[in-house]
């Protein structure tokens, strides 16, 4: 995988943007895990922009469900921009994220994974 680039910025909005590029995978985890709790941190809207991203493996999708439901918890909204990235989709549909409806703790309907073809 290519190297990991995390960068932070807060668009006029005050939304928090993670900007995710090269590729997470389990070497990666701990920083990627730091970037999204610093993130959700700073304000109460958090996009992570995973555009640039060249690959993600199951820890990468695990981390960003648990920052989801972790933003549930605070009464935080967290989305992902992933801009077609067919590398992003296609990694979360073969792992089997993708789904119609959200698991049993997304009572506020914002599951991250909603929307996909399984």
């Amino acid at each position: 995988m290519d190297e990991v680039k995390l960068e932070r910025m807060t668009d006029p909005q005050g939304t928090e943007i993670l900007k995710v590029s090269g590729g997470v995978g389990i070497c990666e985890a701990g920083e990627f895990r730091e970037a999204l709790l610093l993130a959700l941190e700073a304000a109460p809207e958090v996009r992570v922009d995973v555009t640039g991203l060249t690959g993600i493996d199951l820890t990468g999708l695990q981390l960003l469900c648990s920052a989801h439901q972790s933003a549930v918890r605070r009464g935080k909204n967290l989305h992902i921009f992933d801009g077609g990235n067919a590398t992003f989709r296609d990694t979360a549909t073969g792992a089997g994220f993708q789904r119609h409806t959200g698991c049993p703790q997304d009572r506020a309907c914002s599951c991250i994974w909603v929307g996909g073809e399984s």
